[in-house]
């Protein structure tokens, strides 16, 4: 897969594409809908393309510190597990806010994407002041030539899925924000040397770092999964400070892999949270919580 940062997206131009656009911060069952659409379109030669941003416009605009659901690194990785042939993360700036609607559409998507189709969702809204929106695609898209298709909001459970709901549920109703999400919550890292108390007591564990930028449930213990080699381990995971050991690290996401046995020290692995079994809490001796992991992973055989 091509991953276009943004000092590459400035001197990217192509031809036949078909383009998604939007900001895909979770990358939800609504955001999956359109990337449906771009896979369509492979099958008639375009390339699938996903421009989205590199920092949220609220955060340059406002001044804001608005923290990801997904970091770039694990939506290049994730558009490409899903299909997509190229991510294009566009800088975003107030020079760039400032364009009108019109230069964005044959400026960028007509002179330098060369695009043929367009996905976006049906209140999509663009350019400056945000005055761009779906009948101004289509009428460019007469003149221009390409299609516009604006797909409907998707709801789960009578609500509707978007990227602001799932931030919202995301550290208290954890099974929810996974419904929205439509594939579980995960951690895409390197796997990084901890301080190996697991092998100690008979649970070796991997431990991957979570970047500042990135949006997290509440700390505690979940099942999971780990995605390793093309292969799905189930794993018990505690996202948080280690409590027992110092509490004074960052946040962290340490695994027990059930039925695995190997070095993954320096590789990239996918962990996915599948659903909160219990808070984090600081257990009296290493020993107390040795007995907590045993009956852990014995829940976890169970699921």
């Amino acid at each position: 897969m091509l991953y276009l940062n943004n000092e590459k997206a400035k001197q990217f131009h192509t031809v036949g594409t078909a383009v998604a656009l939007g900001k895909f911060d979770g990358i939800h069952l609504g955001h999956q809908l359109l990337i449906d659409g771009l896979l369509e379109e492979k099958k008639k030669g375009n390339q699938a393309l996903v421009f989205t941003f590199g920092s949220a416009p609220g955060n340059v605009l406002h001044g804001g510190t608005k923290k990801s659901i997904y970091t770039s690194l694990e939506k290049a990785f994730y558009f490409e597990e899903l299909g997509v042939d190229i991510l294009l993360e566009y800088p975003f700036t107030k020079e760039f806010a400032a364009i009108s609607p019109e230069e964005f559409i044959e400026e960028c998507l007509v002179k330098q994407l060369g695009v043929r189709a367009i996905y976006v969702g049906e209140d999509f809204r663009f350019g400056k002041g945000r005055s761009g929106n779906v009948s101004l695609l289509k009428a460019f898209g007469e003149q221009y030539h390409f299609d516009v298709h604006a797909l409907p909001k998707k709801t789960k459970h009578g609500k509707v899925i978007s990227s602001t709901a799932i931030r919202d549920l995301l550290e208290s109703h954890f099974h929810a924000a996974n419904d929205m999400l439509g594939n579980p919550y995960f951690v895409y890292g390197e796997v990084v040397h901890g301080k190996h108390l697991g092998h100690t007591i008979g649970f070796p564990t991997i431990n991957q770092s979570i970047p500042d930028q990135k949006l997290l449930p509440a700390n505690g213990v979940y099942a999971s999964r780990v995605w390793i080699d093309g292969k799905y381990y189930n794993g018990i995971s505690n996202l948080g400070k280690k409590p027992t050991i110092d509490g004074k690290h960052q946040v962290g996401l340490e695994t027990y892999i059930l039925d695995f046995d190997g070095n993954l020290y320096g590789k990239m692995v996918k962990t996915e949270l599948l659903f909160f079994i219990r808070p984090e809490e600081k257990f009296a001796s290493v020993e107390a919580l040795k007995e907590q992991i045993q009956i852990d992973v014995s829940m976890r055989k169970l699921m």
